[in-house]
C-alpha cells in the first residue's frame, strides 16, 4: 500500500489483517495522535473563518496545495470545518512544516 510523502499516514506501517470471507487484506492502523496547535504566532499563521470558507481552497491559498486540507484541520485539533462559526479563528501551520519531507 503505496502512501505519499505529503500524506498524513506517511511512515506508518501497514497492518495485515485475515478475514474468513475476504482472505487477507492490508491497512492502515487508526491514524496518529493529532499534535498540539501552534502557540508561536510565528509559526502558524491565523485566518478568521469567514462562514464561506472552504477548506482545501484555504490550504490552496496559504499552503500552496489543496490536497493539503488535512494539516489545516490537525493544526486545530481536528476540528471538522462544519463546527466553525463566523468570526473563529484557525491556526494556519507553516507550509514548510505541512509540506516537510523525512528521507532516511
Amino acid at each position: 500500500m503505496a502512501v505519499g510523502p505529503l500524506s498524513r499516514y506517511r511512515g506508518m506501517e501497514a497492518l495485515q489483517v485475515h478475514h474468513a470471507t475476504r482472505g487477507a487484506t492490508r491497512s492502515l492502523p487508526v491514524r496518529r495522535a493529532l499534535p498540539a496547535p501552534a502557540a508561536d504566532p510565528a509559526v502558524s499563521r491565523r485566518h478568521r473563518w469567514t462562514g464561506y470558507d472552504a477548506v482545501d481552497l484555504l490550504a490552496l491559498r496559504f499552503l500552496g496545495r489543496e490536497d493539503l486540507y488535512w494539516a489545516l484541520l490537525d493544526a486545530n485539533s481536528g476540528r471538522l470545518p462544519d463546527s466553525y462559526r463566523p468570526g473563529d479563528l484557525l491556526l494556519i501551520p507553516s507550509a514548510d512544516d505541512a509540506t516537510r519531507i523525512e528521507r532516511a
